[in-house]
């Protein structure tokens, strides 16, 4: 389902119980139709209450900071996929996502292509420090994407760590 949200450029997607609650959840911030500062606020509700719904505004997802700090620690952590034959890493679908929509990197096909391509942890921690056009991910960033320069900071800190 979706559903227009406000007269905000928002737009909410997802099944009817999830639409709901990202609604209600939308309905306790104060948005100021300022994307830069709306964006931060919609991804602290999306944290705050694990929304399930996908949120958009003007047209571009927001992303949830505890999810994709939770996935790239997973990343860390993890063992080689036992069903692929490279790559020491299990990497989520939510996490590739965040690489190849936000973060200068193609999609090298599907999840499957780009842990080919970026087959070591360090790998990973190499193209946040300087992905596909030759940046780190945080410079990648427009300004207004507020919700993703927070997340890339925080990757970026980890890489390096």
């Amino acid at each position: 389902m979706r559903e227009e949200y406000g007269k905000y450029k928002i737009v909410i997607y997802g099944s009817k119980k999830d639409i709901d609650t990202a609604r209600k959840a939308l309905d306790d911030i104060n948005l100021e139709d300022n994307e830069g500062n709306d964006r931060l606020k919609i991804q602290k509700s999306i944290d705050d209450f694990n929304l399930k719904a996908i949120i958009l505004y003007d047209g571009n997802g927001v992303w949830s900071y505890r999810k994709v700090l939770r996935d790239f620690n997973k990343l860390l952590k993890s063992k080689p996929d036992k069903l692929k034959d490279y790559g020491e890493y299990c990497l989520t679908k939510y996490l590739y996502k965040f690489f190849h929509l936000c973060c200068g990197s193609i999609a090298h096909y599907d999840l499957a292509g780009w842990t080919y391509e970026y087959q070591t942890k360090q790998s990973v921690k190499d193209f946040i420090k300087k992905n596909e056009f030759g940046c780190d991910i945080a410079r990648n960033q427009p300004g207004w994407k507020t919700d993703c320069i927070k997340i890339a900071k925080e990757l970026l800190r980890l890489s390096n760590m």
